[in-house]
């Protein structure tokens, strides 16, 4: 005997003679939606003769998979900084017997928030944004209810728990690390500048800052490429790639002697392009970027960076969030952890060319 096909809500459109949306609304009882008596009392007459089962929905404060889950929020996996940053969040949250969830949102505004938003209703353990999240109003809602850690720049000001680095003061010191090499004139290599991308803004104000300040006739070039959400999605090796064509633009400015990387992948990029045109580094030129990824320590790279403390700031932010639970910590009350930063100098720096 042929199995009864179950009615659908196209079904019950076809029959009342209305929109499958008004269908969707009218059987869901949505609220801030009015429509005439006529029309519903036709729909849920279609519905009670297609014998039409409504699924059962269930409470989302009912369902236990988010019970030990953080949710991290991260521009892209991709970027080895980011991966290394969660991988010390994964580690961490082991050991306390959690899970880790994460979300790729390509700093684009919507899927950040549409993330958010699916585990508002949800007895989520804690939720790791692992930069400046745009919605912040949206996190600072849900930090109510959810524990919310930002792992961000200390410029910006937000009520929520922070993990924190300086990265004005970072900019500062290497500003002054290759002024003292006798680097007059230099060029900062940097992705996208903006609000949403406070870090790599405010490291270039430290820079800019200390040649003004201490290398008056220098100069700072100012290289830089707006990256779009779709495009950091699609390409993989997105910094590396700026990095690499920025500095063959550069490179037509001859008074150059020294390339500041907004972070070490940049950089990466900085060195193919150089080595590329057959130049020398540090003789030709000096390089030099921000993070202390795994890879700056490699002989054959020896990159000059900035020590960030990726792995500590991936812990520190697990257990802010246990803390918060265990201690029953109102969400009203912060947490902020502010990390100081070390120069590491390596062979990709030296004494600019005669």
């Amino acid at each position: 005997m042929e199995k009864k096909k179950k009615a659908t809500l196209a079904d019950i459109a076809n029959m009342a003679g209305v929109s499958r949306t008004a269908v969707s609304m009218i059987l869901n009882e949505k609220e801030g939606v009015s429509f005439h008596e006529d029309t519903i009392k036709n729909v849920r007459d279609a519905a009670d003769a297609l014998g039409y089962v409504k699924k059962e929905t269930v409470s989302v404060k009912e369902n236990t998979f988010y019970e030990d889950t953080i949710l991290v929020l991260t521009p892209t996996v991709t970027s080895p900084y980011y991966a290394t940053l969660v991988q010390a969040i994964e580690q961490e949250a082991q050991k306390h017997g959690l899970r880790v969830l994460t979300q790729n949102t390509y700093r684009d505004e919507a899927l950040e928030k549409d993330f958010i938003l699916q585990v508002r209703n949800t007895n989520l353990k804690g939720l790791i944004s692992t930069m400046t999240p745009i919605n912040v109003t949206l996190l600072e809602e849900l930090n109510k209810t959810i524990p919310v850690v930002v792992i961000n720049d200390k410029s910006n000001d937000i009520d929520l728990d922070t993990v924190e680095i300086n990265n004005y003061s970072a900019g500062v010191l290497m500003a002054n690390h290759m002024i003292e090499l006798g680097h007059k004139h230099v060029a900062y290599i940097s992705t996208t500048l903006n609000s949403i991308n406070s870090a790599r803004v405010r490291r270039l104000e430290g820079i800019l800052d200390t040649y003004k300040k201490n290398c008056p006739q220098g100069k700072v070039l100012v290289k830089t490429k707006d990256i779009d959400p779709e495009e950091e999605r699609s390409n993989i090796h997105l910094e590396h790639d700026v990095g690499f064509e920025l500095t063959l633009e550069a490179l037509k400015n001859k008074q150059i002697t020294g390339f500041i990387a907004v972070n070490d992948m940049v950089a990466y990029g900085v060195m193919e392009a150089l080595k590329k045109q057959g130049l020398r580094i540090p003789e030709d030129y000096s390089i030099c970027g921000f993070d202390n990824l795994f890879p700056s320590k490699f002989q054959s790279i020896s990159l000059t960076t900035v020590e960030h403390y990726i792995v500590s700031k991936g812990q520190n932010a697990v257990g802010i969030i246990i803390n918060r639970h265990q201690q029953r910590r109102s969400p009203y009350s912060s947490t902020r952890v502010l990390y100081k930063h070390e120069l590491i100098i390596r062979h990709s720096t030296g004494a600019p060319r005669e």
